[in-house]
């Protein structure tokens, strides 16, 4: 049975609070990249961290929606390695480059830097060892607090999540390649609210 898409939800709305925070996020990267950058070996090509990796429905939807922008051809290729790829393996990367570089996830966005995580109450910094070392310590300029980064993050897809119940119920995480077979599902022109609003009939 097809599920006909509210006219009261808008999508890209839903979408919005995501897209201001991958914003943010980018730019705290491009800071670090314009003072740090001979001492940053990641970059656009590396793909040493390229996985499979888990991520939150809203931006699986967030990718999914972008993959509907490609050809069909282009599309149906990615759709073939997601329907068998393991989690080594990122579905969307060819000649070690992400295919959907500009809308890749936070967690792909932020690989390689240095990351305050909080771990049982102890706080520590962990990046690429390619990283940073011709440095003694990281500079305290240079490091990402990640935490208020998840924070926001939960927060807005839930918010996404609870918007979107009455269309689709979405798992509370889903793989690259669950967003990459997600993005091929009833694939049309391109035209942002209505590619994503394609992932719904």
């Amino acid at each position: 049975m097809q599920v006909q898409l509210k006219s009261d939800v808008d999508i890209n709305a839903c979408l919005s609070d995501y897209r201001r925070l991958v914003v943010n996020v980018d730019r705290t990267i491009g800071r670090i990249q314009r003072k740090y950058g001979r001492y940053i070996a990641c970059h656009k090509g590396c793909g040493c961290g390229c996985r499979n990796l888990s991520i939150f429905p809203v931006e699986a939807l967030a990718l999914a929606g972008a993959l509907q922008n490609l050809p069909q051809t282009v599309i149906a290729k990615f759709q073939r390695r997601a329907a068998s790829i393991s989690f080594w393996d990122c579905p969307l990367l060819e000649d070690r480059i992400c295919s959907l570089y500009a809308f890749r996830p936070l967690i792909c966005r932020t690989h390689g830097f240095p990351l305050r995580t909080i771990y049982k109450g102890q706080s520590s910094i962990g990046h690429c060892r390619h990283n940073f070392k011709e440095m003694v310590a990281i500079p305290d300029d240079a490091v990402i607090d990640l935490s208020p980064i998840n924070d926001m993050l939960r927060n807005i897809n839930a918010a996404a999540v609870n918007e979107l119940a009455l269309l689709k119920k979405l798992p509370h995480r889903l793989t690259i390649a669950e967003a990459v077979l997600l993005g091929g599902q009833k694939a049309g022109k391109p035209g942002g609210n209505k590619a994503i609003a394609n992932l719904f009939l």
